[in-house]
């Protein structure tokens, strides 16, 4: 885990805000910056990819796991780490996205299986 903290400002749009913009690099890609759904339990942040483990941002974050995010208009250095599917955390997980999201047509698509496999936790760094 990341000795780093995240300031209460950064902390709170992680919380608060609808999209995160993932700030993926990589030496032979151009930068890729992707909006996912965050949502916070316990004091940690995590997205997770709808389309599962095969998604291209998803791919590429388990290829280089140090990357950044969008917050207060500023890429910040995070590291993301798997989550086990079956990490006890996932089912508070799963009600954060639908307490978070529950007017959003898509919101059912965050608590599949598939979505669950692709579950990251992110870490300022």
């Amino acid at each position: 885990m990341s000795a780093q903290t995240w300031t209460v400002s950064q902390f709170g749009e992680l919380t608060d805000g609808e999209e995160l913009v993932l700030v993926l690099t990589r030496d032979d890609k151009p930068t890729l910056r992707v909006p996912v759904w965050p949502v916070t339990v316990g004091g940690i942040a995590f997205v997770r990819s709808y389309l599962g483990v095969d998604s291209g941002w998803y791919r590429r974050v388990l290829a280089e796991p140090r990357q950044a995010i969008a917050l207060e208009r500023v890429d910040v250095p995070v590291v993301f780490e798997k989550v086990d599917a079956a990490a006890a955390v996932n089912s508070d997980i799963d009600a954060a996205f639908v307490l978070k999201y529950a007017n959003d047509d898509y919101r059912d698509a965050m608590i599949t299986p598939l979505a669950l496999d692709a579950t990251l936790r992110i870490l300022p760094r």
